[in-house]
């Protein structure tokens, strides 16, 4: 990723398959970006976070004007019960000098309130590898996204460290990876 990268975050709503859910996403993703690939991650634990699936879309600053649907659709896909959620563009800060996110790993999201600013404290929990995700635009649905890499064997206690703080939401994802040709 280059230095100045801004990470749009997309959430839809839905109780859809991922085989179901892909080709949908996939047409709507298409218009966004056409030379670069799109990641979207299908949420796959019992949710206390709303979002069934979460898509990512990499900018550089300064082309980083986002628009994820053709003005004239509607943001949702109401013909297939999809609700989608604008996010927001989030610059990923400079992650820990923790090893890879390896293979196996599991992904851990969390989606931290505005009032949550103790980066360090997440700094500190036992995982592999942390992206940090910090809001660029005052219209970001929350404050820091960050994405922990974990292993299996360490996902509920990571998640339980992460329930006790206040303004946060978890979820666990699986990511796809669709190119575009």
């Amino acid at each position: 990723m280059k230095k100045n990268t801004i990470v749009h975050f997309v959430g839809f709503i839905t109780t859809l398959e991922p085989d179901d859910f892909a080709p949908n996403w996939e047409r709507y993703a298409k218009r966004l970006n056409k030379k670069k690939d799109s990641t979207f991650q299908q949420h796959i634990t019992e949710r206390k976070n709303k979002l069934s699936y979460l898509s990512q879309h990499e900018w550089d600053e300064p082309g980083s004007n986002f628009t994820f649907m053709n003005e004239r659709k509607s943001e949702h896909f109401p013909e297939h019960n999809v609700r989608v959620m604008q996010l927001g563009g989030y610059l990923r800060l400079d992650p820990p000098k923790k090893q890879s996110p390896g293979e196996g790993d599991t992904k851990l999201i969390a989606f931290i309130s505005h009032e949550e600013n103790d980066m360090e404290f997440y700094r500190q929990l036992p995982c592999r590898g942390l992206h940090i995700n910090q809001a660029y635009y005052e219209s970001c649905t929350y404050g820091y996204i960050l994405e922990f890499f974990v292993a299996e064997a360490d996902v509920d206690e990571l998640s339980e460290q992460l329930k006790q703080r206040q303004g946060v939401e978890t979820g666990i994802y699986r990511e796809y990876v669709l190119s575009h040709a």
